[in-house]
Protein backbone atom coordinates (compact mmCIF):
# COMPACT_ATOMS: atom_id res chain seq x y z
CA UNK A 1 0.00 0.00 0.00
CA UNK A 2 1.40 3.48 -0.45
CA UNK A 3 1.43 5.94 1.82
CA UNK A 4 -2.07 7.61 3.16
CA UNK A 5 -2.46 11.09 2.04
CA UNK A 6 -1.12 14.09 4.37
CA UNK A 7 -4.75 14.83 5.35
CA UNK A 8 -5.93 11.81 6.04
CA UNK A 9 -7.36 11.94 9.98
CA UNK A 10 -9.24 8.73 9.88
CA UNK A 11 -8.56 6.33 12.57
CA UNK A 12 -7.07 3.14 11.29
CA UNK A 13 -7.70 -0.15 13.47
CA UNK A 14 -4.97 -3.61 12.99
CA UNK A 15 -6.11 -6.44 15.29
CA UNK A 16 -3.51 -9.24 14.13
CA UNK A 17 -5.33 -12.67 14.20
CA UNK A 18 -4.43 -15.39 16.87
CA UNK A 19 -5.21 -18.78 14.98
CA UNK A 20 -2.73 -18.37 12.28
CA UNK A 21 1.13 -17.47 11.58
CA UNK A 22 1.64 -13.39 10.45
CA UNK A 23 5.23 -13.23 9.25
CA UNK A 24 7.21 -9.75 9.55
CA UNK A 25 4.84 -7.03 7.83
CA UNK A 26 5.97 -3.14 7.89
CA UNK A 27 2.77 -1.28 7.29
CA UNK A 28 4.08 2.49 6.19
CA UNK A 29 1.81 5.01 8.49
CA UNK A 30 2.19 8.81 9.09
CA UNK A 31 3.72 8.20 12.61
CA UNK A 32 5.95 5.84 11.42
CA UNK A 33 6.98 2.69 9.45
CA UNK A 34 4.82 -0.15 11.98
CA UNK A 35 6.56 -3.64 12.02
CA UNK A 36 4.26 -6.51 13.74
CA UNK A 37 4.99 -10.31 13.90
CA UNK A 38 2.68 -12.90 15.33
CA UNK A 39 4.14 -16.89 15.58
CA UNK A 40 2.17 -19.45 17.27
CA UNK A 41 4.45 -21.95 19.51
CA UNK A 42 5.08 -25.45 18.12
CA UNK A 43 2.53 -27.24 20.38
CA UNK A 44 0.05 -24.78 19.24
CA UNK A 45 0.13 -25.27 15.74
CA UNK A 46 0.48 -28.84 16.02
CA UNK A 47 -2.65 -29.14 17.84
CA UNK A 48 -4.35 -26.78 15.93
CA UNK A 49 -5.01 -23.67 18.70
CA UNK A 50 -5.12 -20.34 18.80
CA UNK A 51 -1.96 -18.68 20.86
CA UNK A 52 -2.17 -17.07 23.73
CA UNK A 53 -0.34 -13.88 22.59
CA UNK A 54 -2.30 -10.71 20.97
CA UNK A 55 -1.21 -7.93 18.98
CA UNK A 56 -3.19 -4.65 18.41
CA UNK A 57 -2.68 -1.21 17.05
CA UNK A 58 -4.41 1.63 15.55
CA UNK A 59 -3.11 4.75 14.72
CA UNK A 60 -4.06 8.13 12.19
CA UNK A 61 -2.47 11.34 10.84
CA UNK A 62 -0.59 11.96 14.09
CA UNK A 63 -1.36 9.43 16.41
CA UNK A 64 -0.89 6.00 17.35
CA UNK A 65 -1.49 3.31 20.06
CA UNK A 66 -0.70 -0.42 20.33
CA UNK A 67 -0.74 -2.93 22.51
CA UNK A 68 1.54 -6.75 23.00
CA UNK A 69 -0.61 -8.69 25.28
CA UNK A 70 0.28 -12.35 26.94
CA UNK A 71 -2.03 -14.42 28.15
CA UNK A 72 -1.08 -16.25 30.99
CA UNK A 73 -1.38 -20.34 30.35
CA UNK A 74 -2.07 -21.51 33.78
CA UNK A 75 -5.47 -19.04 33.66
CA UNK A 76 -8.86 -19.44 31.97
CA UNK A 77 -8.08 -19.27 28.36
CA UNK A 78 -5.21 -16.71 28.66
CA UNK A 79 -6.04 -16.01 25.04
CA UNK A 80 -9.06 -14.40 25.83
CA UNK A 81 -7.58 -12.14 28.39
CA UNK A 82 -5.15 -10.77 26.11
CA UNK A 83 -7.93 -9.97 23.66
CA UNK A 84 -9.80 -8.14 25.79
CA UNK A 85 -7.03 -5.87 27.78
CA UNK A 86 -5.70 -5.40 23.98
CA UNK A 87 -8.39 -4.03 22.83
CA UNK A 88 -9.33 -1.71 25.70
CA UNK A 89 -6.06 -0.23 26.23
CA UNK A 90 -5.94 0.30 22.56
CA UNK A 91 -9.54 1.92 22.76
CA UNK A 92 -8.72 4.16 26.13
CA UNK A 93 -4.94 5.22 25.21
CA UNK A 94 -6.43 6.93 21.88
CA UNK A 95 -8.48 8.97 24.19
CA UNK A 96 -5.81 10.00 26.83
CA UNK A 97 -4.43 13.40 27.37
CA UNK A 98 -1.18 13.69 28.42
CA UNK A 99 -0.37 12.65 31.48
CA UNK A 100 1.46 14.93 33.98
CA UNK A 101 3.91 12.39 34.78
CA UNK A 102 4.97 8.68 35.43
CA UNK A 103 3.09 7.99 39.08
CA UNK A 104 0.13 10.01 37.27
CA UNK A 105 -0.08 7.88 34.51
CA UNK A 106 0.45 4.46 36.43
CA UNK A 107 -2.97 5.30 38.54
CA UNK A 108 -4.94 6.03 35.38
CA UNK A 109 -4.05 3.14 33.81
CA UNK A 110 -4.90 1.11 37.16
CA UNK A 111 -8.42 2.62 37.35
CA UNK A 112 -8.78 2.13 33.70
CA UNK A 113 -8.06 -1.78 33.69
CA UNK A 114 -10.01 -2.03 36.82
CA UNK A 115 -13.09 -0.68 35.43
CA UNK A 116 -12.69 -2.94 32.46
CA UNK A 117 -13.76 -5.75 34.84
CA UNK A 118 -16.92 -4.50 34.51
CA UNK A 119 -17.71 -6.13 31.16
CA UNK A 120 -14.44 -8.66 30.76
CA UNK A 121 -15.82 -10.50 34.05
CA UNK A 122 -19.20 -10.95 31.63
CA UNK A 123 -16.92 -12.36 28.80
CA UNK A 124 -15.37 -14.94 30.52
CA UNK A 125 -18.62 -16.19 32.41
CA UNK A 126 -20.00 -16.58 29.23
CA UNK A 127 -17.38 -18.30 27.04
CA UNK A 128 -18.67 -21.42 25.61
CA UNK A 129 -15.96 -24.58 26.51
CA UNK A 130 -16.28 -27.36 23.98
CA UNK A 131 -18.86 -30.11 24.92
CA UNK A 132 -16.87 -32.80 24.21
CA UNK A 133 -13.86 -32.26 26.23
CA UNK A 134 -12.99 -35.48 29.01
CA UNK A 135 -15.11 -34.50 32.32
CA UNK A 136 -12.19 -34.34 34.16
CA UNK A 137 -10.94 -31.96 31.67
CA UNK A 138 -13.95 -30.02 31.81
CA UNK A 139 -14.27 -29.56 35.62
CA UNK A 140 -10.55 -28.61 35.95
CA UNK A 141 -11.44 -25.96 33.43
CA UNK A 142 -14.33 -24.47 34.77
CA UNK A 143 -12.37 -24.14 38.71
CA UNK A 144 -9.75 -22.22 36.49
CA UNK A 145 -13.06 -19.77 34.99
CA UNK A 146 -13.89 -19.08 38.65
CA UNK A 147 -10.06 -17.90 38.98
CA UNK A 148 -10.55 -15.95 35.72
CA UNK A 149 -8.73 -15.15 32.46
CA UNK A 150 -5.12 -13.38 32.78
CA UNK A 151 -3.02 -11.42 30.70
CA UNK A 152 0.15 -9.66 30.78
CA UNK A 153 1.14 -7.01 28.31
CA UNK A 154 2.75 -3.66 27.01
CA UNK A 155 0.99 -0.91 25.16
CA UNK A 156 1.28 2.96 24.68
CA UNK A 157 0.50 6.14 23.21
CA UNK A 158 2.61 8.38 20.53
CA UNK A 159 1.06 11.59 19.91
CA UNK A 160 2.64 13.67 17.49
CA UNK A 161 0.32 16.65 16.89
CA UNK A 162 0.73 19.98 19.09
CA UNK A 163 4.54 21.84 19.78
CA UNK A 164 5.39 19.13 22.12
CA UNK A 165 4.62 15.84 20.90
CA UNK A 166 4.88 12.93 23.74
CA UNK A 167 5.25 9.31 24.91
CA UNK A 168 3.15 7.79 27.12
CA UNK A 169 4.53 3.43 27.58
CA UNK A 170 2.83 1.18 30.26
CA UNK A 171 3.31 -2.55 31.08
CA UNK A 172 1.98 -5.31 33.48
CA UNK A 173 4.21 -8.47 34.13
CA UNK A 174 7.68 -9.45 31.94
CA UNK A 175 6.81 -8.96 28.41
CA UNK A 176 10.09 -6.53 27.29
CA UNK A 177 9.38 -3.01 26.35
CA UNK A 178 11.89 -0.68 24.68
CA UNK A 179 12.59 2.98 23.26
CA UNK A 180 15.32 4.12 21.15
CA UNK A 181 16.75 7.36 20.81
CA UNK A 182 18.37 8.59 17.72
CA UNK A 183 21.89 7.66 18.59
CA UNK A 184 20.46 3.86 18.90
CA UNK A 185 20.85 4.34 22.63
CA UNK A 186 18.06 2.80 25.02
CA UNK A 187 16.32 4.95 26.59
CA UNK A 188 15.91 4.40 30.38
CA UNK A 189 12.06 3.31 31.20
CA UNK A 190 12.58 2.27 35.14
CA UNK A 191 12.51 -1.52 36.31
CA UNK A 192 11.32 -4.16 34.66
CA UNK A 193 7.89 -5.84 35.23
CA UNK A 194 7.73 -9.34 36.97
CA UNK A 195 5.78 -12.31 35.96
CA UNK A 196 3.71 -12.13 39.20
CA UNK A 197 1.65 -9.07 37.74
CA UNK A 198 -1.10 -9.33 35.15
CA UNK A 199 -4.48 -8.11 34.71
CA UNK A 200 -7.53 -10.89 36.00
CA UNK A 201 -10.47 -10.29 33.75
CA UNK A 202 -12.56 -10.84 36.70
CA UNK A 203 -10.23 -8.98 40.00
CA UNK A 204 -8.62 -6.53 37.51
CA UNK A 205 -4.72 -5.32 38.63
CA UNK A 206 -2.69 -7.65 39.95
CA UNK A 207 0.41 -6.02 41.04
CA UNK A 208 2.24 -2.54 40.25
CA UNK A 209 1.50 -0.92 36.62
CA UNK A 210 5.30 0.50 35.17
CA UNK A 211 4.82 3.45 33.02
CA UNK A 212 6.75 5.93 31.56
CA UNK A 213 6.33 9.51 30.06
CA UNK A 214 8.62 11.81 27.81
CA UNK A 215 8.49 13.62 24.98
CA UNK A 216 8.56 12.40 21.42
CA UNK A 217 11.27 14.86 20.02
CA UNK A 218 14.46 12.21 20.44
CA UNK A 219 12.81 8.67 20.37
CA UNK A 220 13.18 7.01 17.18
CA UNK A 221 12.15 3.62 18.03
CA UNK A 222 9.46 1.40 20.13
CA UNK A 223 9.13 -2.03 20.57
CA UNK A 224 7.32 -4.24 22.65
CA UNK A 225 7.35 -7.99 22.53
CA UNK A 226 6.90 -11.34 23.86
CA UNK A 227 9.40 -13.65 25.90
CA UNK A 228 8.87 -15.96 22.98
CA UNK A 229 11.48 -14.13 20.91
CA UNK A 230 13.76 -14.97 23.38
CA UNK A 231 15.48 -11.22 23.01
CA UNK A 232 15.32 -10.74 26.89
CA UNK A 233 15.51 -7.19 28.73
CA UNK A 234 17.88 -4.64 27.05
CA UNK A 235 18.33 -6.66 24.05
CA UNK A 236 15.72 -5.13 21.40
CA UNK A 237 15.87 -7.27 18.17
CA UNK A 238 17.78 -5.99 15.04
CA UNK A 239 16.42 -6.32 11.76
CA UNK A 240 18.75 -9.23 11.04
CA UNK A 241 17.72 -10.57 14.30
CA UNK A 242 13.81 -10.27 12.79
CA UNK A 243 14.63 -12.17 9.54
CA UNK A 244 16.63 -14.48 11.03
CA UNK A 245 13.81 -15.55 12.91
CA UNK A 246 11.76 -15.31 10.17
CA UNK A 247 13.42 -17.83 8.43
CA UNK A 248 13.82 -20.27 11.19
CA UNK A 249 10.56 -20.22 12.26
CA UNK A 250 9.14 -21.03 8.74
CA UNK A 251 10.04 -24.74 9.68
CA UNK A 252 10.66 -24.48 13.08
CA UNK A 253 7.96 -22.56 15.71
CA UNK A 254 9.17 -21.09 18.75
CA UNK A 255 9.12 -23.09 21.74
CA UNK A 256 6.82 -20.21 23.47
CA UNK A 257 3.81 -17.95 21.29
CA UNK A 258 5.91 -14.57 20.19
CA UNK A 259 4.64 -11.15 18.97
CA UNK A 260 6.06 -7.91 18.43
CA UNK A 261 4.97 -4.60 17.49
CA UNK A 262 7.45 -1.82 16.59
CA UNK A 263 7.33 1.40 15.10
CA UNK A 264 10.07 3.30 13.78
CA UNK A 265 9.63 6.89 14.00
CA UNK A 266 12.80 8.02 12.32
CA UNK A 267 15.12 4.87 11.35
CA UNK A 268 18.50 4.68 11.17
CA UNK A 269 21.17 2.32 11.50
CA UNK A 270 21.79 3.36 14.76
CA UNK A 271 18.24 2.64 15.86
CA UNK A 272 17.84 -0.88 13.48
CA UNK A 273 21.11 -2.95 14.24
CA UNK A 274 22.23 -2.64 10.18
CA UNK A 275 23.00 -0.46 7.21
CA UNK A 276 20.47 0.59 5.45
CA UNK A 277 19.80 0.19 1.67
CA UNK A 278 18.86 3.68 -0.31
CA UNK A 279 15.04 4.23 -0.57
CA UNK A 280 13.73 3.19 -3.54
CA UNK A 281 12.98 6.35 -5.92
CA UNK A 282 9.18 6.95 -6.15
CA UNK A 283 7.71 9.02 -8.71
CA UNK A 284 6.84 13.11 -7.92
CA UNK A 285 3.35 12.36 -7.76
CA UNK A 286 3.44 9.57 -5.17
CA UNK A 287 5.65 10.83 -3.04
CA UNK A 288 3.11 11.42 0.02
CA UNK A 289 2.95 15.03 1.18
CA UNK A 290 4.96 16.89 4.35
CA UNK A 291 4.39 14.97 7.75
CA UNK A 292 4.87 17.69 10.62
CA UNK A 293 4.04 16.25 13.29
CA UNK A 294 6.99 14.32 12.51
CA UNK A 295 9.48 14.86 15.69
CA UNK A 296 12.79 13.63 14.04
CA UNK A 297 13.93 14.33 10.54
CA UNK A 298 16.73 12.09 8.74
CA UNK A 299 18.52 13.95 6.33
CA UNK A 300 18.32 11.43 3.43
CA UNK A 301 14.37 11.39 3.81
CA UNK A 302 12.26 8.13 4.84
CA UNK A 303 13.94 4.57 3.91
CA UNK A 304 12.07 0.77 4.30
CA UNK A 305 13.49 -0.36 7.88
CA UNK A 306 14.22 -3.82 6.38
CA UNK A 307 16.02 -4.34 3.14
CA UNK A 308 13.60 -6.68 0.78
CA UNK A 309 10.18 -5.76 2.19
CA UNK A 310 7.60 -3.58 1.05
CA UNK A 311 4.99 -1.70 3.10
CA UNK A 312 1.71 -3.62 2.38
CA UNK A 313 -2.30 -3.16 3.65
CA UNK A 314 -3.32 -4.16 6.54
CA UNK A 315 -7.12 -4.84 6.20
CA UNK A 316 -9.04 -5.58 9.36
CA UNK A 317 -10.12 -9.29 8.93
CA UNK A 318 -13.89 -9.90 9.24
CA UNK A 319 -13.22 -12.32 12.23
CA UNK A 320 -10.12 -11.79 14.29
CA UNK A 321 -9.94 -14.63 16.24
CA UNK A 322 -11.62 -18.18 15.76
CA UNK A 323 -12.96 -20.40 18.47
CA UNK A 324 -10.66 -22.66 20.40
CA UNK A 325 -10.21 -25.82 18.19
CA UNK A 326 -8.84 -28.93 19.55
CA UNK A 327 -7.82 -32.34 17.48
CA UNK A 328 -10.38 -34.57 16.55
CA UNK A 329 -9.89 -38.05 18.59
CA UNK A 330 -8.19 -40.74 15.78
CA UNK A 331 -8.87 -44.44 16.47
CA UNK A 332 -5.44 -46.62 17.12
CA UNK A 333 -5.01 -48.56 14.14
CA UNK A 334 -3.48 -51.91 14.58
CA UNK A 335 0.24 -51.87 13.75
CA UNK A 336 1.61 -54.74 11.35
CA UNK A 337 3.39 -57.43 13.12
CA UNK A 338 7.19 -57.56 12.58
CA UNK A 339 9.51 -60.26 11.55
CA UNK A 340 10.93 -61.98 14.96
CA UNK A 341 14.25 -60.24 15.71
CA UNK A 342 13.54 -56.70 13.68
CA UNK A 343 14.38 -54.10 15.64
CA UNK A 344 11.90 -50.95 16.15
CA UNK A 345 11.64 -47.93 13.76
CA UNK A 346 10.39 -44.45 14.04
CA UNK A 347 6.80 -43.77 13.50
CA UNK A 348 3.26 -41.82 13.68
CA UNK A 349 2.81 -41.08 16.77
CA UNK A 350 -1.05 -41.98 17.74
CA UNK A 351 -2.70 -40.54 20.93
CA UNK A 352 -5.11 -42.67 22.76
CA UNK A 353 -7.78 -41.62 25.99
CA UNK A 354 -8.18 -43.73 28.63
CA UNK A 355 -11.01 -45.67 29.00
CA UNK A 356 -13.87 -43.26 30.31
CA UNK A 357 -16.52 -45.52 30.68
CA UNK A 358 -16.31 -44.90 34.31
CA UNK A 359 -16.49 -41.39 34.34
CA UNK A 360 -20.03 -41.92 32.12
CA UNK A 361 -21.53 -44.42 35.01
CA UNK A 362 -20.56 -41.54 37.49
CA UNK A 363 -17.34 -43.25 39.04
CA UNK A 364 -14.39 -41.90 40.28
CA UNK A 365 -11.06 -42.09 38.44
CA UNK A 366 -7.78 -43.37 40.19
CA UNK A 367 -5.16 -40.66 40.33
CA UNK A 368 -3.50 -43.00 37.93
CA UNK A 369 -5.90 -42.87 35.48
CA UNK A 370 -6.27 -39.42 36.22
CA UNK A 371 -2.89 -38.47 35.68
CA UNK A 372 -3.29 -40.18 32.79
CA UNK A 373 -5.87 -38.76 30.94
CA UNK A 374 -4.28 -35.14 31.97
CA UNK A 375 -0.93 -36.71 30.38
CA UNK A 376 -3.08 -37.29 26.84
CA UNK A 377 -5.26 -34.36 26.97
CA UNK A 378 -2.19 -32.04 26.75
CA UNK A 379 -0.71 -33.99 23.85
CA UNK A 380 -3.42 -34.09 21.99
CA UNK A 381 -3.71 -29.74 22.72
CA UNK A 382 -6.74 -30.37 24.71
CA UNK A 383 -5.17 -28.45 27.10
CA UNK A 384 -1.59 -26.70 28.15
CA UNK A 385 1.19 -28.70 29.33
CA UNK A 386 1.56 -26.22 32.64
CA UNK A 387 -1.83 -27.45 33.50
CA UNK A 388 -1.75 -30.79 33.27
CA UNK A 389 1.75 -30.58 34.93
CA UNK A 390 0.14 -28.46 37.76
CA UNK A 391 -3.23 -31.04 37.85
CA UNK A 392 -0.72 -34.06 38.21
CA UNK A 393 1.01 -32.05 41.00
CA UNK A 394 -2.40 -31.96 42.78
CA UNK A 395 -3.78 -35.41 42.10
CA UNK A 396 -0.57 -36.68 43.57
CA UNK A 397 -0.54 -34.67 46.90
CA UNK A 398 -4.26 -35.46 47.24
CA UNK A 399 -2.75 -39.05 47.22
CA UNK A 400 -0.74 -38.93 49.60
CA UNK A 401 -2.95 -37.25 51.64
CA UNK A 402 -5.05 -40.16 51.57
CA UNK A 403 -7.98 -38.09 49.56
CA UNK A 404 -7.77 -40.36 46.87
CA UNK A 405 -6.29 -44.12 46.41
CA UNK A 406 -3.86 -45.34 43.50
CA UNK A 407 -6.51 -47.74 42.12
CA UNK A 408 -9.71 -49.11 42.49
CA UNK A 409 -10.80 -52.48 43.60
Amino acid sequence: MGPMPANDDSQHFVRVRQDIETPLTTLRTEPGMALYLYARSGDSVSAGTVGQDYVAFQHNRTNLTFAVCDGVGQSFMGDLAARIVGDGLNDWLWALDRPTDEQDFAQQVTEALNELTETSAGQVTAYQLPAHLPAIVMQALEMQRRYGSEAMFVAGRIALDGPDPWVALCWLGDAPVAAIDIDGKLVDLGPHGRTSERWNATTGVKGTVHTWVGSARHVARVAGYTDGLSMGHGNVPTDADLERLMKLWATDPPSDDASLFDVRLAPSPATTGQKLLPAPVVPAEQQPGPIEARPIELPDGERTPISGMSPITAEKPANPAESWRPLERQEKQAAPEKPAGEPETGGTLTIELPDLSKLAEGKDLSTREAIRVWQQAAMAGLTSAALAISMTIYLLKEQEKGNKPDSHE
